[in-house]
């Protein structure tokens, strides 16, 4: 097999991948709800839905990943450097959320609240490492940056 008859092969794996994990998003949306209208617990709806959530981010940005391979979906340096400083101040204020999130998780004694807090944190880690790769991007897109 040629160099491309590999690559072809290995984008074909790599999209029917995409596409099936997309599939079980769907079904673990559909669990969620299952599970929410089961559940009288504020505890467990909350988790369930902010999973749910989670699951209709993860399906979307799948699809963002697909639109990136053929091309729909593009990023400038222009479109970068628009929103840089504005990057900057918002990792600042996830920062600031992760620090009391810490504060707050060290200051929590009951074992509930104490997941839902930490749930939230990694949550606001995420965040605040999500902003800093966006704003790094230019970097990797205009070599002046």
């Amino acid at each position: 097999m040629s160099k491309k008859e590999d690559m072809v092969v290995r984008r074909a794996a790599f999209e029917k991948n995409i596409n099936k994990w997309m599939e079980i998003e769907e079904l673990t949306v559909g669990s969620c709800d299952a599970i929410m209208k089961k559940s009288n617990s504020a505890v467990v709806k909350a988790m369930m839905k902010a999973i749910k959530m989670d699951s209709q981010k993860h399906k979307e940005l799948l699809q963002v990943v697909l639109d990136c391979l053929d091309g729909t979906v593009t990023m400038t340096p222009d479109e970068l450097a628009t929103v840089s400083s504005l990057l900057d101040g918002h990792t600042k204020v996830e920062k600031d959320a992760i620090d009391l999130a810490e504060k707050t998780l060290a200051d929590s004694r009951h074992f509930v609240i104490s997941h839902i807090i930490k749930y939230i944190l990694d949550d606001e880690r995420k965040h605040f490492s999500i902003a800093t790769d966006l704003n790094a991007y230019k970097a990797h897109i205009y070599p002046y940056a």
